[in-house]
């Protein structure tokens, strides 16, 4: 067996909480990398890894907003393509995905990234109005990156989402100014903000029940993808 058929199954987020279960399972055939927020966390943190070590693949997981009003929270989109980058997700690994099977489809749809955190509605339709009618679509920040370091390094790649917020919804704040000087949003400056805004606090607590669902159904999606591909 050669070395690269012996390399962990890389699975990157941003966020701590989007691995957590993951963690939990512990499966021997995957490692695990928390990036922070944005292109250039997630760029700065996967070329690092890379650099040190190998990956058969590298599996982005995460949470999104929807482009799209066909998509409800907790739907999985598998992105068939990145909008902005010629590198495409391995075609192999996009059939695996879908393929897998769960209590909610899994979608096919387009990656669109975005410098900032779009928590208006109206930021998120004008994003949308990019895509061709019915189009699945979904926003985050670190697809790009994602992309370009694996284009680079030569290593297959999939981006997978599960969906937290609604395109015809804002969310509970602002949370771009909560963001530290590293792109990363705080939970301290979020709890400062939700306390000048008490009427912020049912959408947080919904926010939140909505990222468990999310965080549950990627290791669930994580775990039966491996399977499929060995």
């Amino acid at each position: 067996m050669s070395s690269l058929e012996q390399a962990p199954i890389l699975v990157v987020a941003a966020l701590k909480y989007e691995l957590e279960k993951l963690n939990r399972a512990e499966h021997p055939g995957l490692a695990l990398l928390e990036t922070g927020e944005g292109v250039a966390n997630a760029e700065r943190q996967l070329d690092a890894w890379l650099e040190r070590r190998s990956a058969r693949a590298v599996l982005s997981i995460g949470f999104a907003g929807a482009l799209s009003s066909a998509l409800r929270a907790g739907d999985l989109v598998v992105a068939k393509s990145v909008h902005g980058s010629n590198a495409l997700p391995d075609h192999d690994l996009v059939a695996a995905a879908s393929r897998v099977q769960l209590d909610t489809p899994v979608r096919l749809g387009i990656a669109l990234t975005s410098d900032v955190i779009l928590w208006r509605a109206t930021e998120k339709r004008a994003l949308a109005s990019s895509l061709a009618a019915n189009e699945i679509g979904f926003v985050d920040m670190e697809s790009t990156a994602v992309a370009s370091v694996c284009a680079r390094r030569g290593v297959p790649f999939l981006i997978t989402r599960s969906i937290t917020d609604l395109l015809n919804e804002d969310l509970p704040l602002d949370f771009n100014q909560c963001r530290d000087s590293d792109g990363r949003v705080s939970s301290i400056k979020v709890m400062k903000a939700a306390l000048l805004k008490p009427g912020s606090f049912p959408g947080l607590l919904n926010l939140r029940k909505r990222s468990e669902l999310c965080a549950e159904r990627m290791a669930e999606f994580v775990l039966r993808l491996v399977r499929l591909v060995g």
